[in-house]
């Protein structure tokens, strides 16, 4: 019976970093929409700028090939960003996961409601429920894994060690991961930089 309890100890502590994960990831999904459409947006404004101002005949210092292929380049990634949204379909990834997080919040605390002793019968039970719950949706990502650890405070010196390897891998992940829409976004602000100091007034 000692053992079963240890083994109700054990679901509860795996119930809790997986709802914990369940959350991060819907937030990293929401996060990648938001950065989605901020990027889509930017990249259109961009692409309709530069006709509107040849439509009022502002004349850039820019050759029109070059002119030319900038449209070109942006057109392309709205496009690609476009089919990433549609894709990836991260709004309701998000929320899926969320109401993941939910339900499995839900039964961690039917967990710790638990009192006296519990039969081998009734934890298969329960673990039978919990791997339900998961597999009615998609798993999260290691990232999303790894930043659970990281609100485990650590207390020793070596737990010290390896939390600040996990930070540090966490971030550089999270880098990797959304790298591509500041390089698009910072494209972007060049064109416009480049294309506001190439008008020539008066002419």
């Amino acid at each position: 019976m000692e053992n079963v309890e240890n083994r109700i100890n054990e679901l509860v502590r795996r119930t809790k970093i997986t709802t914990r994960s369940r959350y991060r990831a819907s937030e990293r999904l929401e996060r990648h929409h938001k950065f989605s459409q901020w990027t889509v947006s930017l990249i259109s404004a961009a692409l309709v700028f530069v006709p509107m101002m040849q439509a009022f005949n502002i004349h850039f210092g820019v050759e029109a090939i070059y002119l030319n292929a900038t449209q070109a380049v942006l057109a392309v990634l709205i496009l690609v960003y476009s089919l990433l949204l549609g894709q990836e379909n991260f709004v309701s990834r998000s929320e899926a996961m969320h109401r993941n997080g939910v339900e499995l919040g839900r039964f961690a605390r039917k967990l710790a409601g638990i009192n006296g002793p519990v039969t081998a019968k009734y934890y298969a039970e329960l673990t039978k429920e919990y791997y339900d719950i998961l597999e009615k949706y998609a798993n999260h990502k290691p990232i999303d894994y790894l930043f659970t650890l990281l609100t485990e405070k650590p207390e020793s010196r070596s737990e010290w060690l390896i939390y600040v390897g996990r930070w540090t891998k966490a971030r550089l992940v999270t880098a990797m991961i959304f790298s591509h829409y500041f390089v698009a976004m910072a494209f972007v602000g060049y064109v416009f930089v480049k294309l506001f100091l190439a008008i020539k007034i008066g002419q």
